[in-house]
């Protein structure tokens, strides 16, 4: 074939010898997945291909039925889709534009939604009048439904990730990420501290007199004071600060992380940690106290060779916090 380039496509069929007619059969009697129809200007079928049958098997006793037909005989029972196909094909030759739609057409056999990607162009005659329409359609029924059994399994698969993520991840008794959590983030604010200079700091706390707690009330109350320090972190989380991650650091220890947080604004938070507890007094059983808090502040140094480095740090603040009188903050 000589090649050519930039040029219509009948001025292609006259320079290579090309016959239309002959490439229009070709693609209409091959084209074995789409359904194609020819339609006069009253939106009445004037051919159909082979393909048609096997969706409108109806018709398939007697083929020569479905000439003059409309989408009014092929949908009785979706007449809303029979309305809508016969206004766009007389727009299509109101306006000499094709359109491309996603269509229903109603229920088959098993209840299912019939969907159809269909396409729409003018047929011109020879004096260039629209006669009619020339329609691809195509069942995507199938790929559909295939499409929303995939996304209901990703749906799951999401679910039970999140939950797996979360069981690993989260301390049962005081709602918290646990340890696991804590060394994964750390690690991640770590190297963006080291990559570009992202700040981040660290809050610890102790519960003052816990022993005492288990002790004197038993571990069914120290599981509760537990439990509520989980419950005060995370409502603080919730309604001032929520990028910080309350996690529980083990035993009474428990851990805030500060991500982007400097000095002051660390302080900051765990003044207000600290406020929480003072201000409301826990209740359960025989027990009615306030909760006192050690508090220990320490934000990441450039001298700070490893997030170990960090939390020695930060211990040593919370050592000092016990060391001085207890319930109080040391930065």
């Amino acid at each position: 074939m000589k090649v050519v380039t930039c040029m219509k496509l009948r001025e292609l069929f006259d320079v290579c010898g090309i016959d239309p007619m002959i490439m229009m059969e070709t693609i209409v009697e091959e084209e074995t997945s789409s359904v194609i129809l020819f339609k006069n200007k009253k939106s009445e079928i004037v051919y159909v291909n082979q393909p048609f049958f096997h969706k409108h098997q109806e018709f398939q006793d007697n083929p020569s039925s479905i000439y003059g037909k409309t989408d009014f005989d092929l949908f009785p029972h979706a007449l809303s889709h029979a309305k809508q196909a016969f206004a766009d094909e007389q727009q299509v030759m109101k306006t000499g534009k094709a359109i491309n739609v996603i269509e229903s057409e109603g229920t088959d056999q098993f209840g299912r939604t019939i969907i159809a990607h269909t396409k729409k162009y003018p047929v011109y005659n020879h004096c260039h009048e629209v006669i009619g329409t020339f329609i691809i359609t195509e069942d995507m029924t199938n790929d559909i439904a295939t499409l929303r059994e995939n996304q209901e399994k990703n749906d799951l698969l999401t679910k039970l990730n999140y939950q797996l993520t979360k069981e690993n991840t989260t301390d049962s008794l005081s709602g918290l990420y646990n340890r696991r959590f804590i060394r994964s983030e750390l690690d991640y604010l770590y190297q963006s501290f080291q990559d570009e200079e992202t700040p981040f700091s660290v809050i610890l706390l102790d519960i003052d007199n816990f022993k005492r707690i288990n002790d004197e009330f038993g571990h069914a109350v120290g599981d509760e004071v537990i439990s509520y320090v989980g419950t005060v972190l995370l409502n603080i989380k919730r309604q001032l600060y929520p990028t910080m991650e309350p996690c529980r650091y083990g035993g009474d220890e428990f851990l805030v992380i500060l991500p982007t947080y400097q000095r002051e604004g660390a302080r900051a938070i765990a003044k207000s940690i600290k406020d929480a507890f003072d201000q409301h007094i826990f209740s359960y059983e025989q027990f009615h106290e306030t909760i006192g808090m050690s508090i220990g502040v320490a934000s990441m140094r450039k001298e700070d060779k490893n997030v170990h480095a960090l939390l020695e740090r930060c211990d040593h603040r919370l050592y000092l916090a016990k060391k001085n009188g207890k319930n109080q903050i040391s930065y």
